[in-house]
């Protein structure tokens, strides 16, 4: 039987009105990360979203009423993705990362992503004193403490001890930093030669 006899003899089945919701959704918060990318936070419009996500304005705002709902249903996309995947999902019982591993880890999975710089945009946004700032912190607050615990125990090292914090919080300065100048350094190389450098100091420090 051909592939099309069979695609007629079953047919899909209809999307729930969840799943359709979820795409929307999804699609939505995708094109908001995009659009901090591309145009920054100050310029960002629920306009701009919508061409983006390709979206009708009124399924935009069925699902995200005001532009702010987007911004902090993004963020929280983001940060779940970074909490579910490589190495933040790991389980540090069963895997242990070498400083090296960690930071190479930590740079393809998320600081070298062109979101991160969509993240970054978010991040300066919560230092305000408003809702969108309050929202955002709390989703930061909640991710900085699981994200610092579990990226100790994936080098060996004991939570308690407050210098393996510090550490950990360094690796991730230093990576954002990278991040940062690579968004606007021509010299697609240099990103890679500083993390190089890094881990040389890293190993010793």
């Amino acid at each position: 039987m051909s592939a099309e006899a069979t695609s007629k003899s079953h047919p899909r089945p209809r999307r729930t009105q969840a799943e359709r919701s979820l795409e929307t959704r999804t699609k939505v918060c995708e094109a908001t990360l995009q659009a901090l990318i591309d145009v920054g936070y100050e310029q960002i419009s629920t306009t701009l979203i919508a061409q983006k996500a390709q979206v009708s304005r009124g399924a935009l705002t069925h699902q995200f009423p005001a532009r702010n709902d987007m911004l902090v249903a993004a963020f929280q996309l983001l940060v779940s993705e970074w909490r579910d995947g490589y190495p933040f999902g790991s389980d540090p019982e069963r895997e242990q990362l070498t400083v090296d591993e960690l930071i190479d880890a930590l740079w393809d999975n998320i600081f070298s992503d062109p979101r991160y710089i969509a993240a970054m945009e978010l991040m300066l946004a919560a230092r305000q004193d408003n809702d969108l700032g309050h929202a955002l912190r709390d989703i930061l607050v909640t991710w900085i403490g699981n994200r610092d615990k579990i990226t100790v125990r994936l080098v060996g090292g004991d939570v308690d001890d407050d210098e393996a914090g510090l550490k950990v919080q360094l690796h991730l300065s230093i990576l954002r930093g990278i991040a940062m100048h690579q968004s606007f350094d021509s010299d697609p190389d240099t990103a890679r030669k500083l993390i190089e450098l890094w881990k040389r100091i890293a190993r010793n420090a």
